[in-house]
């Protein structure tokens, strides 16, 4: 099975901060979009990444891990001992929902929406 790791934001209260610390620590090139910025590496299109506000105290870098089934993830997240942040979020992309491990640590379950 190929990694389920498809994104990462980094939610922070200090984009800008943010964005001119990576850009100037290794050359990713921010563009502006909307309400957050993504991040691409010298030469290449497509971003990787985005730094974007935070979200219901999360804050850091938050790697998103792609699913087949959005809702199904949720619940199974939930029963192995995960808090469940805020679920369904609508995106650009497709849907999320946001989560910590039973250790504490945040990630997005994303299901990949059917424009993409």
């Amino acid at each position: 099975m190929p990694t389920p790791f498809v994104w990462f934001d980094n939610m922070t209260a200090q984009q800008q901060d943010t964005t001119r610390f990576l850009q100037a620590m290794f050359g990713w090139q921010p563009r502006r979009v909307e309400t957050m910025t993504f991040l691409n590496e010298g030469g290449v299109d497509a971003p990787f990444a985005a730094i974007c506000d935070e979200l219901e105290g999360i804050t850091g870098w938050v790697p998103y891990f792609e699913v087949d089934d959005l809702g199904a993830a949720t619940a199974r997240a939930r029963e192995n001992g995960a808090h469940v942040i805020v679920e369904d979020v609508k995106g650009p992309a497709g849907d999320a929902s946001f989560i910590r491990d039973p250790g504490g640590s945040p990630m997005a379950l994303w299901k990949r929406g059917s424009s993409m």
